[in-house]
């Protein structure tokens, strides 16, 4: 394992060509940020992805992809891009928003579908519509333990004891691609990503709950301990899940990760099988082909508060 820390920078992305019952992982802070999630496909023996360029920062994720058709037939495949779960609480939701997608340069437009899954797993959005709840609706209950007015009872399997919803709710953004027989698909999607921040931490307080996910080596532990300051440090928690990307043919023909942060003084620490390359002050890279994800990527970003 290679345990890389650096200072500073961002981090993000999300897009799934997948089937509308893929479960997302979310985490709780004092401002909630989601698992952002990587390009997958429903299982396409026929279809080899050739070039992924990521681009992750707390402001942006951008992803370029290019997809080859590799049989004699074209391809109509269903993808959804799911937003992360829907938070119900007291803490800020720092969500992921503006989602834009571009296909061969042309900008795409998306539905958007409402999929609830139960804690199992199992996909119960048909129900939940039948129900006649909204996402307000849960919204209401989770926060007061009561029916909202007009509503009924929801099935006693979709609550737990303490009176909170067993399920998740998220909206994906769904379309059709074809992918021509013999040809390359370019895809894009950008999106300002989930992350988790909140008021400046203690750097005891970060490394407690961070060192581990985030390999948090010594020197950067002291560099953090020497900056801190009397309100603590800022820090910013960016998730990405890359390792969902594996249904295509074979490897990652060429795989490139950028990681760009806010400012040079930034100290940036993630656990990562691969040698990032500092570029210029604010951006540090990775390149490799034949690449298949075998980690998520779990940052933080830590600078003296402002």
């Amino acid at each position: 394992m290679h345990t890389f820390s650096l200072s500073r920078s961002p981090l993000v992305l999300a897009l799934v060509l997948a089937v509308l019952g893929c479960g997302s992982a979310q985490a709780n802070d004092s401002s909630f940020g989601d698992d952002n999630g990587t390009i997958r496909l429903l299982h396409q023996p026929d279809i080899s992805m050739d070039k992924e360029a990521l681009l992750l920062s707390e402001e942006r994720v951008q992803v370029d992809y290019v997809f080859t058709n590799n049989s004699e037939r074209a391809l109509t495949v269903p993808i959804a891009f799911p937003m992360p779960p829907m938070y119900f609480g007291m803490a800020d939701h720092s969500e992921l928003t503006d989602f834009k997608l571009w296909v061969d340069g042309k900008p795409i437009a998306t539905t958007r579908k409402l999929v609830v899954l139960l804690d199992d797993g199992s996909d119960i959005s048909k129900a939940f519509a039948a129900s006649g709840w909204s996402a307000d609706d849960v919204a209401t209950f989770t926060e007061s333990g009561t029916v909202p007015k007009g509503r009924k009872l929801l099935p006693a399997r979709w609550i737990d004891p303490d009176q909170q919803p067993r399920f998740t709710l998220s909206e994906y953004f769904v379309w059709q691609q074809l992918f021509p027989a013999r040809r390359s698909v370019q895809i894009r999607h950008a999106y300002a990503p989930s992350v988790s921040t909140g008021v400046p931490q203690s750097s005891a307080f970060l490394l407690e709950s961070y060192a581990k996910d985030t390999c948090i080596d010594p020197a950067t532990r002291t560099s953090m301990q020497r900056r801190e300051g009397e309100h603590g440090l800022g820090w910013a928690n960016l998730r990405y899940v890359l390792t969902t990307g594996k249904n295509w043919n074979g490897p990652i023909k060429d795989f490139q990760l950028t990681i760009r942060k806010q400012a040079a003084s930034d100290m940036l620490s993630l656990c990562f099988d691969g040698a990032l390359k500092k570029i210029d002050p604010l951006t540090f890279q990775f390149k490799q082909t034949n690449f298949v994800p075998i980690r998520d990527l779990n940052l933080l970003f830590v600078r003296r508060p402002e």
